[in-house]
């Protein structure tokens, strides 16, 4: 056992390490990793742009809301004002008080 490492594995099985098998062990990793980087975190990735892209347009879309909704209530504040100034008119036409 002199010259080469050994790692004992549960179970009891003994692997030797030398070069050639630390090459291929870490050919395996990198393989591994390249595989569920390609596999998981791309599509996933894609997916988070996507989303970041669709929440930056409803916000976009929820701003001019807003900006709808404002413009309405100022319109509707208008429109009541003139109803009431209608109804003082209309009321002094008919002599009536409501």
């Amino acid at each position: 056992m002199s010259g080469f490492s050994y790692v004992k594995f549960y179970g009891g099985g003994i692997l030797e390490l030398n070069l050639s098998n630390t090459v291929q062990i870490i050919t395996i990793i990198s393989f591994s990793a390249a595989l569920v980087k390609y596999l998981i975190v791309n599509p996933l990735q894609a997916a988070i742009n996507s989303l970041k892209e669709a929440v930056a347009k409803i916000e976009t879309i929820l701003f001019r809301l807003e900006q709808d909704q404002k413009n309405i209530d100022k319109r509707l504040v208008a429109v009541e004002e003139s109803t009431k100034s209608a109804h003082k008119r209309l009321d002094g036409i008919e002599g009536v008080k409501h």
